[in-house]
């Protein structure tokens, strides 16, 4: 028998379903029960037939027949399987056997399989394949959601560069002229003068700090990088030595702290940006940084504690938040982007950060998969 398609080409979209069986007057019976405005039907009366169907054409379904001669519909299902291009139809099997005696399914993934019985009822029939049609749409418009978010992630990418960069160089010329100003005037300008340039020069490293914050975040969990065993008390260790922190600083980091296989450098950033609040937010001269870890079965979870003025619980979400500061950035030079960098990296990994209620100081805890 020859194969029948009967296939609507001006409409690009529809939803395609092969029906498959060596009989035709049940192919006319099962088309005439699901046949309805938005789909294409193509028919096979063979498993080879189905199987150049299926290699030549988009199909979004495929309603197989179990007993058929030659090839029966359980080898073709494992010849889809097994080929990347088909392996991901879901296949629903027309079988006249019981309902109980459902084949040699274990092989194949769990939630592409199903199964209708002869002699079919209509309104199961029609309902398994209006199912089959809903998860096909929805999956659709959820890769095109995707698909459009990856392209605006692209473009603002390329937004934050641009602008980045074309705001960086003037900057750098305004901060030189700055400084051949202030040393031009060092001997005859009041002190008035010379505290405004100072200012100046502070809001010019501002900007350039926040210019550099605002790269970054833009790009956490979209740049990977290959993972590598890291000795975590050693990157610790090398975290503290790049901040150089005030002489009064003391640092108790638990010894044989978890070795991680992990991307280093989203682990280094977080620790740094922790580490650097610790310090920077302390209203002392002199504090007190503790980190440790435990193990919880597939994560680490890391604590940070330090003795400072610590956050009120209201701002504990808050200070997430890109550009928040809990002081003002006169009297602290932060950008306000540092905890929302920590968030967006440990949540992209699939981890979690939260800051613990205490009566001094604070605690910030984060987890980081093994």
């Amino acid at each position: 028998m020859k194969e029948i398609i009967a296939i609507k080409k001006d409409v690009l979209n529809n939803y395609t379903i092969l029906l498959v069986d060596d009989r035709m007057e049940n192919l006319l019976t099962l088309e005439n029960i699901i046949e309805t405005e938005g789909r294409n039907i193509i028919k096979a009366a063979s498993g080879n037939e189905a199987l150049k169907i299926v290699l030549s054409e988009k199909i979004d379904l495929v309603l197989l027949d179990v007993q058929m001669p030659g090839m029966d519909g359980y080898e073709v299902a494992e010849l889809l399987r097994m080929n990347p291009k088909t392996k991901n139809i879901p296949i629903v099997f027309v079988s006249a056997v019981s309902r109980n005696e459902k084949g040699p399914v274990e092989k194949f993934e769990y939630g592409t399989i199903d199964f209708l019985f002869k002699p079919l009822d209509i309104h199961e029939t029609k309902s398994k394949v209006a199912l089959f049609e809903k998860i096909f749409l929805y999956s659709t418009e959820k890769k095109k959601i995707s698909d459009r978010l990856e392209a605006l992630s692209k473009e603002m990418d390329h937004f934050v560069y641009v602008v980045s960069h074309d705001v960086k160089a003037p900057l750098r010329a305004i901060s030189n002229l700055a400084t051949w100003i202030e040393d031009d005037l060092v001997i005859t300008a009041n002190q008035s003068v010379l505290e405004n340039i100072s200012l100046l020069k502070s809001r010019i490293n501002r900007t350039q700090n926040l210019l550099d914050g605002i790269t970054e975040f833009s790009r956490v969990g979209r740049i990977n990088e290959s993972k590598e065993q890291v000795n975590t008390n050693k990157l610790i260790q090398y975290v503290i030595e790049t901040l150089t922190p005030p002489p009064g600083f003391k640092f108790e980091v638990q010894p044989a702290l978890p070795s991680l296989f992990v991307e280093k450098t989203k682990l280094l950033k977080v620790f740094t940006h922790l580490i650097n609040n610790s310090i920077v937010h302390n209203d002392k001269k002199e504090g007190i940084v503790s980190i440790s870890a435990v193990e919880e079965n597939n994560m680490v979870q890391f604590t940070i504690k330090d003795d400072g003025p610590g956050i009120k619980p209201q701002y504990f979400e808050k200070v997430f938040e890109i550009f928040h500061t809990l002081k003002s950035k006169d009297k602290l030079e932060t950008c306000g982007i540092g905890l929302s960098i920590v968030k967006k990296i440990v949540e992209s990994l699939g981890g979690k950060v939260w800051f613990e209620m205490v009566v001094t100081g604070t605690i910030v805890h984060f987890t980081w998969r093994k």
